[in-house]
């Protein structure tokens, strides 16, 4: 009887643990899709979508432009640049999480709405967690065209 009580002990120590090893997975899961829900968000020229994979006090730091704060205003920059037409790729180098923190690298290559490369460089994502859910809280990325 007392191995008994011993093994149900265990077990519920051990539910804990599992569950936090299913949310850690989550976590990593949907962290490794934000790339790809950018991407789809900016190559159908979804602003609202875009937008809304930023924190509310997100910011943008555009190469060669003053800083653009909070969501309503990176919905307003993302409307203004996918007039154009034009789409981006991502390569994602590395995605790195730290608790309730997290960071991305990569290169994005532009393309005009003709499929013309347009631009091409790296960036740099920061994320953070609100309410459970990974958001973008900086976004920073540069060109490697030469001026």
């Amino acid at each position: 009887m007392r191995r008994a009580g011993l093994l149900i002990a265990m077990a519920l120590l051990a539910l804990p643990a599992t569950a936090l090893a299913q949310a850690d997975e989550y976590s990593k899961k949907s962290l490794k899709e934000m790339p790809d829900k950018w991407q789809a968000a900016f190559n159908s020229g979804d602003a609202a979508g875009l937008a809304a994979l930023y924190a509310e006090d997100g910011v943008l730091h555009p190469p060669n432009s003053a800083p653009v704060d909070g969501r309503e205003a990176i919905e307003a920059f993302w409307t203004v640049v996918l007039q154009s037409g034009g789409t981006s790729e991502l390569t994602v180098n590395n995605i790195y999480a730290m608790g309730e923190s997290a960071t991305e690298t990569g290169m994005w290559v532009g393309a005009d709405a003709d499929g013309a490369h347009t631009d091409h460089g790296h960036y740099t994502i920061i994320y953070k967690k609100v309410d459970g859910m990974w958001q973008i809280a900086y976004d920073m990325w540069n060109s490697d065209m030469s001026p």
